[in-house]
């Protein structure tokens, strides 16, 4: 399963399936012919209230993607929204798991920082659950459009194992 928190409604496009000539082809190169387009399953939740609770169990769902739409939220509200949800997958009793079970997006983190209006709370939530989150099989990936955003045990969990193959 995969949760996606969405600052910029972006993501809801993995739910409609690939038409782009451009993208399509680019399926050669994972083996993929482009008649084998199609879209995720999965849905979209917008939230509005920062302290909605959310029974994070409920959206990990094997081969579902759940995106929550949080686009209407300033950055202090996304920030308590990220701080209740990582306490939440704390408090949802998940089963330790030696292989990937769940992934769990955040893009744009650095809203979190103080310098683009956190308060950095939430910024250490984030890095509790980057240490902690493997042992239940939930992998945890935080987009940002700089490396350098990523601060404290949040970068020292950072994989650099990155291959790029070009054909």
């Amino acid at each position: 399963g995969v949760v996606v928190f969405d600052p910029t409604a972006q993501w809801t496009g993995f739910l409609r399936k690939c038409q782009e000539g451009f993208m399509l082809k680019r399926y050669q190169y994972f083996d993929m012919k482009a008649g084998e387009a199609r879209s995720f399953n999965g849905r979209i939740r917008t939230i509005k209230n920062p302290r909605e609770f959310i029974d994070i169990k409920e959206y990990m769902r094997p081969g579902e993607i759940t995106i929550f739409n949080i686009s209407k939220m300033t950055p202090q509200q996304i920030e308590i929204f990220t701080i209740n949800v990582i306490q939440q997958i704390f408090r949802s009793n998940l089963e330790e798991a030696h292989q990937l079970q769940n992934l769990v997006i955040f893009d744009e983190v650095h809203r979190l920082l103080p310098k683009f209006g956190g308060s950095g709370k939430g910024f250490v939530q984030l890095e509790r659950g980057a240490r902690e989150f493997r042992k239940w099989g939930v992998g945890l990936v935080l987009i940002s459009q700089v490396l350098s955003d990523f601060v404290g045990e949040v970068k020292a969990n950072i994989s650099t194992e990155i291959q790029v193959t070009t054909r």
